[in-house]
């Protein structure tokens, strides 16, 4: 009898392990596409800004944070819907300068709390689940899932992902 028990209890330890060691893999696979969409899609996003800074800077022959810092004041005049946009594209293309992580994100994030720009509130939650600045998974799947809510098929997108690769479960346990 106790052999019986003993390789029950065995059968048990083990094929609950196996499953934790694949839902393990299958985590790290999810983490693992979510990071490489998530840079993939920072990248491509700011690219195109950096490259319109510089050729301003070169025009203007000044500095490139010169350049960047008048064209976000003309466009934060502006204020209208495009030119927030704008900015916020202006602003994550200064995230990838040394030392412009924090105030890059605490920027989007001032946008999208004081001005309703959802597409600055979903670079903000992208950013804040990065290696790069501070990093804070709760605030990131927050700031995604008021995007997802404003409107934002990029944001919903995301945060499937994001969940996928941190548990939706799991965090709201921690």
């Amino acid at each position: 009898m106790f052999r019986k028990k003993n390789r029950l209890g065995l059968a048990l330890a083990f094929s609950a392990g196996a499953c934790l060691l694949f839902a393990g893999n299958a985590a790290a696979s999810d983490c693992d596409r979510y990071q490489h969409h998530r840079d993939a899609y920072l990248y491509r996003a700011g690219a195109s800004m950096a490259q319109a800074v510089n050729q301003m800077a070169q025009q203007r022959n000044v500095p490139v944070e010169a350049a960047a810092f008048y064209w976000g004041g003309d466009l934060m005049r502006a204020g209208d819907p495009a030119s927030m946009r704008s900015l916020a594209l202006l602003t994550l293309a200064t995230y990838s300068w040394e030392g412009h992580e924090t105030r890059a994100e605490a920027a989007l994030e001032r946008m999208f709390m004081d001005r309703g720009q959802v597409y600055a509130g979903f670079l903000a939650g992208l950013m804040l689940s990065d290696e790069r600045g501070p990093a804070d998974p709760y605030r990131a799947r927050a700031y995604l899932r008021d995007a997802a809510d404003a409107g934002s098929s990029d944001a919903d997108a995301f945060l499937a992902l994001f969940d996928a690769c941190h548990g939706r479960g799991a965090m709201a346990f921690n």
